[in-house]
């Protein structure tokens, strides 16, 4: 079977299809290593319109099916395998999805307009009405603060939400339109200092997650992609508070968690993915150890030289590194340089590798 995955980054989902057995094209924004080594051809989108995009896909010849990931979702192929265009609208759009939740009695933050912001009291939240990675969020602590930010240009893209407090956690799920498989549940690791500057940013995954709740956790989840219709690989994001979890939004597509969940439960996304639009769900599993992935954000403005890029490929050898930029590759202050990746028998020793070799490679920045 022949796939064209068309998405900012790939890397995650081509890598997985290729080791799943599929016949690989790709087309993305960074054109990194082992994007490039895990399919069959690759190119680099520069800005391209939808057109010249259309075409540059034509390039690879027919294929069986066109996955489409972060940025491109709203694209157009007659194969696509992907939720369809009506679902993805509805479940990634802020401001209506805490109205759908409350109807089906899932906890959600309160959430309004920016016009309404006050009637939350202090602090708020303020992220975009749609998008994901949380590198546009922000906190507003004060009247003083949320004036400034109402005097910004693009304030009516926002959203104000009830901030809570409580550990960031989600649910990775394969569904079929009709029913779902909660394949893991993850913690995320959310504006962590040691990775960024960015207090929001979505910096990894540790799976599986435990705690007290994840009877709760998982019972909503499949309640949320059941309800939407949502078919193939999707996640839903929560908080897990001291008094329960609270759903926070819905991601209709492939996950960063893909890194994690596939390690620690023996199971390949990508071929559970195309499975489930022919109705077929996976079992659930037992994890089978613990798995650690960090995002290395640029402290300042950096052009990756041969040494870094070739410590990288080292680590992706060993299955310790993805995303390996290429040298001379130009990264901006707050931009991904490259992942880390670890494996253990405990959560704590998960962690305590990827800390180490993540600042390791902050040090050589």
């Amino acid at each position: 079977m022949k796939v064209l995955v068309i998405a900012n980054s790939a890397r995650s989902i081509v890598c997985s299809a290729k080791k799943a057995g599929y016949t690989v094209f790709a087309l993305d924004c960074f054109g990194d290593v082992d994007t490039c080594r895990c399919s069959d051809k690759a190119y680099i989108l520069k800005h391209s319109h939808e057109t010249e995009l259309h075409e540059l896909a034509g390039t690879f010849g027919e294929t069986d099916a066109v996955i489409l990931g972060p940025g491109y979702e709203k694209l157009k192929f007659k194969n696509t395998l992907n939720n369809p265009p009506a679902v993805m609208e509805e479940v990634n759009d802020k401001s209506k999805l805490p109205g759908k939740l409350l109807s089906m009695d899932i906890p959600h933050p309160e959430t309004v307009s920016i016009e309404k912001a006050r009637e939350l009291g202090f602090p708020l939240m303020i992220k975009p009405k749609s998008g994901s990675g949380g590198m546009r969020n922000i906190i507003v602590k004060n009247e003083g603060e949320l004036a400034i930010f109402e005097e910004r240009n693009d304030a009516s893209e926002f959203i104000a939400q009830e901030y809570i407090e409580g550990i960031p956690c989600s649910a990775s799920v394969i569904s079929s339109g009709k029913d779902a498989v909660v394949v893991a549940l993850n913690e995320q690791l959310i504006g962590v200092p040691w990775l960024t500057g960015l207090p929001f940013a979505y910096c990894g995954n540790i799976t599986p997650f435990h705690s007290k709740f994840n009877d709760e956790m998982i019972r909503y989840a499949k309640q949320i992609a059941i309800e939407f219709g949502l078919a193939g690989s999707n996640g839903v994001d929560f908080i897990q508070t001291e008094k329960g979890i609270v759903a926070i939004e819905v991601n209709p597509r492939f996950q960063g968690s893909l890194d994690t969940v596939e390690p620690a439960f023996g199971i390949n996304i990508f071929d559970a993915h195309v499975k489930s639009f022919s109705g077929e769900l996976p079992e659930v599993r037992e994890s089978v150890c613990f798995a650690a992935k960090s995002i290395v954000y640029a402290n300042k403005k950096t052009v990756i030289s041969k040494t870094v890029s070739d410590t990288l490929k080292g680590c992706m050898e060993k299955g310790r590194a993805a995303d390996v930029p290429r040298p001379g590759t130009a990264i901006s202050k707050d931009e991904p340089v490259s992942t880390m990746l670890e494996t253990a028998r405990s959560r704590s020793a998960a962690l305590e590798k990827v800390v180490k070799s993540s600042r390791a490679l902050r040090s050589m920045l």
